[in-house]
């Protein structure tokens, strides 16, 4: 229970750095300042490079499952 819950923070905190490096990124662009690029980019990347590591480990857990549960 304990890991499942520790998943679920990883994930919320892995959305959230990609929201803020979104807006990091955006910011940058409207108001044409480099440092905010510099900030956000590898934010945005760290999101979204985290929850892609999890969605695929949860479907190779989802896949696993299903092929215990049919029997082969």
């Amino acid at each position: 229970m304990g890991a499942v819950i520790r998943m679920y923070l990883i994930w919320i905190l892995a959305l959230l750095s990609g929201v803020y490096g979104t807006s990091l990124v955006y910011e940058a662009i409207v108001h044409q300042t480099w440092l905010g690029l510099v900030w956000g980019v590898p934010i945005l990347f760290l999101g979204i490079w985290i929850t892609g590591n999890m969605w695929a480990s949860a479907r190779q857990f989802y896949r696993k499952q299903k092929s215990l549960s049919n029997g082969n």
